[in-house]
């Protein structure tokens, strides 16, 4: 298993942590064609466990979340 971060710069400029298992991540590739490249936000990682993916989070100075499939469970 591993995590992911989407750091968004333009929508609420938030990071958030998800499984790359999650159809929103799709390890770190997103759940659709980004046009956009990086111009919104991007994806960091992979990451090993739940805590480096927390410290990488930070590291970006954004409001850290987790997303429902990291809060939820498998």
């Amino acid at each position: 298993m591993s995590y992911w971060v989407y750091v968004n710069w333009t929508a609420e400029h938030k990071a958030v942590i998800h499984w790359g298992s999650c159809g929103n991540c799709n390890n770190g590739k997103g759940c659709h064609p980004n046009p956009l490249g990086e111009k919104n936000g991007a994806w960091r990682g992979p990451f090993r466990d739940l805590d480096e993916a927390r410290e990488r989070a930070k590291e970006t100075h954004k409001p850290v979340r987790e997303h429902a499939c990291v809060t939820k469970g498998p």
